[in-house]
């Protein structure tokens, strides 16, 4: 008999069974030469990888049960910036590094089993821009049980293989692949509820009311709250409708309700030598925490994956298939934040009461929240199937051919709908002019398809001293996105959402892009002793966006891999395990979106309104798209280069991983606006180059380690400097996102500066004399806006992120805390104007509104500056300070920090010991208490939202900030894993 002896991190020994047994137990170093999949699925050891590859394994992954693979990574990769938040299922928008493109896409390439995958924001109506609804996107529809690792690729030097996509780095995930084992049954569920974690907090000192008290004011530049009983609502109604003057305490948290997800899965496993499968089934059901179901989400996945050997063919094949049905509300947000703060909200749910319904509701200027969800909302279907081949044959021991042809098809189907109101004669609303609802309609598929092939030869040889391999393919890409529908703007009959429901016809829209790849790739690898490893990549692409006389780019790259402690041994008997050193340069081409080389025709406009363009009266008409395109258009090219130290010391108690990257992206591509008398608007053009340059560290210390107990400690930290160094000749700033300026707000690309710059229009100050530097204030005390000159509040980016973990394990129990911290960058927010606006933030009660004079101002009297005695009347505290339109300063605070921390994770679970089940038919089990999103502290300014929420996107426009669209939630749930 031999008993097996084994220590956590050291080698486990195999002795024979006597009644005294020494044994020295040796430091396991194997871990430090784990198999990494690279560019293109390719398996290498970590140890030669000469550029930063960071891997996250699958318990790590499904540790929370969040149901999003992305979601789960957040705070635990350094220089990785994950961010989103609210809803189940909505998109995440992921940052490698900081942003590398103006207007293109800086989100990375993610790959499945070495096949991209499309991973667009789905939206709805016609586009992905629209910013009303987020339904998601592709890397979270992934369930995170199939999933084995997730690999992120961060420098050019380790995505140049996967093409011009691959310019913001690789999100490579690799699923459960069955192997040598007896037929298992698995279950894994969880069951969570939630509650609002931010709600905006609101001044108590002043209720309902415009300068003065008034019935129908959803505002509360009233009076000073007294707690006397007032009328208040409608006075039209039998019974006028009373309550006190007070502030409802709780009233935006009581609102919300507690949402409720279920998320179930079940798979099966089975392997031999020469073949094996892995088969599940999951569904993600989720209603959140808007009451009447105003966010429902529910996901089902197929997965299937199986391999076979036969001699020297191997077989792997997968296939995947999503179904997701969303509900989703639209605006409700923005009605919920336009209300009087003495006005509760929990007593009008029942919308059909004739004191809360459409005619009675107490303000004309915004809706009742709970009619809004019922009625102005989104629906939401998609089906999405994905998968691969691959075949490989083994020419000759060393030489393999291997041939993969993966797809991923999606089909959406997003429905907006409007409700018609109209106000019954005589009532609340129709005698206060309240405008109606004509009602709204639109019905669209959309159609997403992308085609990846890839043949390529891998050698592996070891000759002497050196090992010696490399790779030789071609590969092809062919992505597709269409879309069409209708349009009912305006409907007939009430209720009745369907295309024809319209006095006039219904307008149809249609639209198809198709855009083509080829590439062809090769790698050489050279090792010396097994500690100098020497790695060469390069790649041609021939794309289809760009001039056909001009579409092929060449780029590449080269990295070094030095093993110290491989080269001097002695190293090693003196704490030190291991010790890499590697340095890369590389370079990745980014081709253009579609149709930047030629134009296209349109249907002409006569209004900004879909029903009125032609044809009309049996005139048909097209116009030519207003940006002139560019036949000499050039990728954009992103070249950079890394330095990096990862290092294990002390018998693998303390691990770090350290990185310096620097990175230029030049021939930005951009819309620049051109005179309108050219007959276009804009003009495609190359411009600009933009630095990115930063640190990376991981540190991962055990300090307990025992035969009971372990205790680990992570900490991720993070800085990104970003610069725009040039934009082109005569230009020093360019607008990003959506809009050039959004409520006075400008979000900027400036030279000298980081990417995504606030600016703002600066207080018209007097420029010299006696007043130099005075406000200058209008007739009712105001200060004035300057015409010419900007303020500059800042930027997007942080100072620095870093992310917290720690695991302490008691024998079977294991208690898992993960946190991270953002420190610095802004955000515009829109919830912060709407309640400056309406007077509910703390902000609004400045001098507790007593009237008071500007300090340090001046008026204009007869063309002279005198010294300002214009008080701000309490009447006019709403336009002085309220409305952006009337106040500069508030323009400035409607852009709020950024900064946060974040209690992402704590989850304690306890492993079921093996003897309480050897009489069961269950093999392993698992239960365990999960907390996600727990805890979140923030600037005192920032008393209104958490700022992962976004709903414009999951990109570059997403870093302006948010528009009311959403609110984040907190988990509580258990855990169960059960496999037979």
């Amino acid at each position: 008999r031999t008993l097996v002896i084994s220590y956590v991190g050291m080698v486990a020994q195999e002795v024979s069974v006597q009644s005294v047994v020494n044994v020295r137990l040796q430091s396991d170093t194997q871990r430090l030469d784990e198999v990494v999949v690279t560019a293109r699925g390719i398996k290498k050891s970590e140890k030669i990888l000469g550029y930063a590859a960071s891997t996250v394994k699958s318990d790590d992954i499904n540790s929370a049960q969040s149901g999003s693979v992305m979601g789960s990574l957040a705070g635990k990769v350094a220089g990785v910036n994950i961010s989103g938040a609210g809803s189940t299922g909505v998109s995440q928008n992921v940052l490698i590094r900081g942003v590398s493109s103006l207007t293109g896409s800086n989100q990375p390439l993610y790959i499945i089993d070495g096949v991209p995958i499309t991973n667009e924001r789905s939206a709805g109506a016609t586009s992905t821009t629209n910013i009303s609804a987020d339904f998601g996107n592709s890397a979270n529809d992934i369930n995170p049980e199939n999933v084995e690792s997730v690999t992120i690729l961060k420098g050019a030097s380790a995505t140049a293989l996967y093409g011009s996509r691959a310019a913001n780095g690789v999100i490579m995930i690799t699923t459960k692949k069955a192997d040598k084992e007896k037929l298992s049954i698995s279950y894994n569920g969880a069951f969570t509820a939630s509650n609002v974690l931010r709600v905006m907090q609101t001044q108590d000192l002043f209720g309902q009311g415009w300068g003065a008290w008034a019935r129908d004011e959803n505002g509360s530049w009233g009076p000073r709250l007294d707690g006397s009983v007032r009328e208040w609502g409608s006075d039209q109604l039998a019974n006028p409708m009373t309550k006190p003057y007070s502030y409802v305490k709780n009233n935006l948290r009581d609102f919300y309700q507690t949402g409720l997800e279920m998320n179930n899965g079940v798979t099966i496993r089975y392997g031999t030598a020469s073949s094996g499968v892995v088969a599940s089934f999951s569904n993600l059901s989720s209603n959140g925490i808007l009451p009447n179901d105003g966010d429902k989400y529910a996901r089902n996945n197929f997965f299937l994956r199986g391999y076979a050997n036969v001699g020297k063919f191997s077989l792997d094949a997968s296939m995947e298939y999503n179904r997701k049905d969303i509900n989703r509300t639209q605006d409700m947000d923005m009605e919920l934040l336009q209300h009087a703060v003495d006005v509760g909200y929990s007593q009008m749910s029942d919308y059909n009461d004739e004191r809360y319904d459409t005619d009675n509701y107490y303000t004309f200027y915004a809706n009742n929240p709970y009619w809004m969800i019922d009625n102005f909302r989104y629906k939401y279907q998609d089906d999405k199937v994905s998968g691969r081949v691959e075949l490989g044959y083994e020419i000759i021991p060393g030489l393999k051919a291997t041939g993969r042809l993966g797809g991923d098809f999606t089909t959406e189907r997003p429905k907006d709908m409007r409700a018609k109101v109209s106000y019954a004669e005589g009532s609340y609303s129709d005698l206060g002019g309240k405008n109606p609802e004509l009602g709204y309609y639109s019905e669209f598929v959309h159609s997403r398809s992308q085609i990846d092939a890839l043949a390529f030869l891998n050698a592996d040889y070891r000759v002497g001293d050196f090992s010696i391999g490399g790779t030789l393919g071609w590969n092809l890409n062919v992505r597709n996105w269409s879309y069409t529908g209708g349009i009912v703007d305006g409907l007939d009959i009430p209720g009745w959402y369907n295309l024809l429901n319209t006095t006039s016809a219904a307008v149809s829209d249609t639209f198809r892009e198709s855009r083509r790849l080829i590439g062809a790739l090769g790698t050489a690898e050279v090792g010396f002793r097994d500690y100098l490893f020497l790695n060469l990549s390069a790649r041609n692409d021939w794309s289809s966006t760009l001039p056909l006389d001009a579409n092929s780019f060449f780029y590449g790259g080269a990295n070094l891999s030095f093993l110290v402690t491989e080269l001097f041994q002695d190293l090693k008997t003196s704490h030190i395990d291991f010790l890499k050193l590697r340095a890369a340069i590389g370079q990745t081409g980014n081709d253009a979106n579609t149709y930047r080389t030629t134009s296209w025709f349109t249907p002409l406009t006569t209004s900004t309104y879909y029903y009125t363009r032609l044809p009309i009266g049996g005139v048909s008409g097209l116009s030519e798209n207003n940006r002139l395109p560019n036949t000499n258009l050039k990728p954009e090219i992103s070249t950079e280069y890394e330095f990096g130290v990862t290092g294990n010391f002390f018998q693998n108690r303390v691990g770090v991983d350290a990185a310096y990257y620097n990175k230029q992206t030049k021939n930005q591509i951009i819309s620049a606006n051109v005179p309108p008398e050219t007959g276009y608007t804009t003009e495609t053009k190359n411009i600009g180059k933009i630095e990115n340059r930063g640190i990376e560290l991981l540190v991962d210390v055990t300090p307990v380690r025992t035969k009971d107990w372990e205790w680990n400690v992570g900490w991720t930290f993070s800085k990104n400097w970003s610069e725009v160094k040039e934009l082109w000749e005569g230009a020093d700033t360019y607008p990003l996102g959506l809009w050039t300026s959004y409520r006075g707000v400008e979000f900027m690309a400036i030279v000298g500066e980081p990417v995504g710059v606030y600016r703002v229009p600066a207080a018209a100050k007097v420029e010299e004399g006696l007043y130099k530097g005075y406000t200058i204030v209008n007739n009712n005390g105001f200060i004035t806006a300057s015409n010419t000159e900007k303020d500059v509040l800042g930027n997007m980016n942080p100072d620095f992120t870093m992310g917290f973990n720690t695991t302490l394990k008691y024998k079977d129990l294991t208690l898992r805390i993960v946190g991270d911290w953002r420190k610095g960058g802004l955000m515009y927010s829109s919830t912060s104007y709407i309640s400056h606006f309406n007077g509910n933030s703390t902000q609004t009660v400045f001098n507790e509104r007593n009237s008071y004079i500007i300090p340090h101002s001046v008026k204009i009297v007869d063309g002279t500056y005198v010294e300002n005695n214009i008080p701000v009347l309490v009447t006019s505290m709403p336009y002085a300070q309220g409305n952006y339109s009337y106040n500069p300063e508030v323009y400035a605070q409607m852009v709020i920090p950024r900064d946060y921390f974040k209690l992402r994770e704590v989850i304690l679970s306890y492993k079921v010991p093996s003897s309480f089940l050897s009489k069961t038919p269950i093999s392993a089990a698992s239960v365990s208490l999960i907390g996600r999103n727990l805890l979140l502290f923030t600037p005192k300014i920032n008393n209104y939202i958490d700022p992962e929420v976004t709903n414009l996107g999951n990109d570059l426009s997403s870093m302006l900030g948010e528009t009311t669209g959403t609110s984040s939630t907190r988990n509580i749930g258990v855990g169960l894993n059960v496999t037979f």
